[in-house]
């Protein structure tokens, strides 16, 4: 892009245009030469705190909302219910499973264009199947029953045979698990644990039907693409409870969508930011206030040590700043007139830290990432959309 040459004295329509573009160019050479961008801390796998210098507000802002609300992930949309005969409703039961995080890679799943065009690139299945027993010996057998079955058939072997009686594949399935839970009334659980039922004296049986009940039912070439099929982030969420004779069973679809459609698409459960402190001691702090200023009012930040010879005569030790990123602007000292008026605690205008706490189906590290890089496509696009303008104009010459 070339700059159009401004008579002095004079006046130029396009100068303003000219005066724009040239600000930006400055301020695009200011911040290269001033960002900067360090990782702190990863507490666990899905923290991540990282500060940013060099840049305004407006930045850190929009790298905030579009980790929030333009970073995709994956999440069930639509939920088909075949039966659902437990106190929860339909509605509320769907809506819970929409929130249920998908440990999932988004990257690997396309965009849903069109509703009537589902396929294997753009959606993934689950299948939920569950019922209460009279008590949890009758879950027992019905676990062990099924659990029987998987094992022959895995071995190649039907449980049902070809020579059907009942003339109905349902009945005949239904049949052999029954047979089996009568021959499995003797066994014992040995080390099983069914941690979805509970019995309480005095009340009614109970079976609690958390989000590992929900089955990845791969679709077309979903098999190779996820060898070890498609899990929940956490196996613990309880999704509703049952009691005797109650069911539920549904098919739910998932695909990739983003916070700014619905929240249960946002792949961070918080993502803010705080402006860096710059701590000083304007005054020197001795002894007692030393020891108050670094262990009660700013714990972290100030260090007690040893007075040297050129501190005051008479004293044995003083408070130093050692570690500005641990202040918390809480001012507690201010409470105290000496401390009042010998820190001065103030913000770095251009200075943030960050903290990202992911719900697991992405990396904080890949939601960092990912946010940079769709921030440089709104870059790219509104560099796009001010050049077209100028040609538009005739000053892109």
């Amino acid at each position: 892009m070339s700059f159009r040459t401004l008579r002095c004295g004079g006046f130029d329509p396009h100068a303003k245009h000219v005066a724009i573009i040239l600000s930006l160019s400055l301020s695009s050479l200011f911040f290269r030469s001033k960002f900067e961008l360090n990782i702190l801390e990863q507490p666990n796998e899905n923290d991540l705190v990282f500060e940013i210098k060099g840049v305004d507000v407006s930045f850190a802002n929009a790298l905030r909302r579009i980790m929030i609300a333009e970073v995709p992930s994956v999440a069930i949309e639509k939920v088909y219910i075949f039966d659902n005969t437990s106190i929860i409703h339909d509605e509320v039961l769907a809506h819970r499973l929409g929130l249920v995080p998908i440990n999932v890679d988004p990257r690997l799943l396309t965009e849903v264009e069109d509703e009537d065009a589902l396929t294997d690139e753009n959606t993934l299945v689950f299948r939920l199947k569950v019922s209460c027993g009279r008590s949890r010996a009758d879950e027992e057998r019905r676990e062990r029953a099924r659990k029987a079955m998987e094992e022959r058939r895995d071995q190649g072997s039907n449980a049902v045979s070809d020579d059907s009686v009942l003339g109905n594949d349902d009945l005949d399935q239904a049949a052999a698990e029954a047979a089996e839970a009568l021959h499995s009334v003797k066994h014992q659980a040995g080390g099983e644990t069914i941690a979805d039922a509970i019995e309480t004296p005095g009340r009614p049986y109970t079976k609690h039907v958390y989000s590992k009940s929900l089955e990845f039912v791969p679709q077309g070439t979903q098999e190779e693409q996820f060898p070890e099929g498609v899990k929940m982030v956490h196996d613990d969420i309880l999704l509703a409870k049952l009691r005797p004779g109650q069911a539920i069973e549904l098919e739910a679809h998932a695909r990739r969508g983003v916070g700014e459609d619905h929240a249960k698409f946002s792949p961070v459960a918080t993502a803010s930011y705080r402006l860096m402190c710059n701590v000083e001691l304007v005054k020197p702090v001795y002894d007692d206030l030393a020891d108050q200023l670094a262990n009660l009012y700013e714990p972290g930040v100030f260090k007690v040590i040893v007075c040297g010879p050129e501190d005051e005569a008479g004293r044995d030790r003083k408070a130093v700043a050692i570690n500005p990123y641990a202040c918390t602007m809480s001012r507690n000292y201010i409470r105290v007139p000496e401390l009042k008026e010998a820190v001065k605690i103030t913000r770095i205008p251009d200075h943030f830290i960050f903290s990202i706490e992911s719900v697991g189906a992405l990396k904080p590290g890949v939601v960092l990432a990912e946010s940079l890089r769709i921030l440089k496509a709104k870059c790219h696009k509104i560099i796009r959309m001010a050049d077209e303008s100028l040609e538009v104009e005739g000053l892109n010459e």
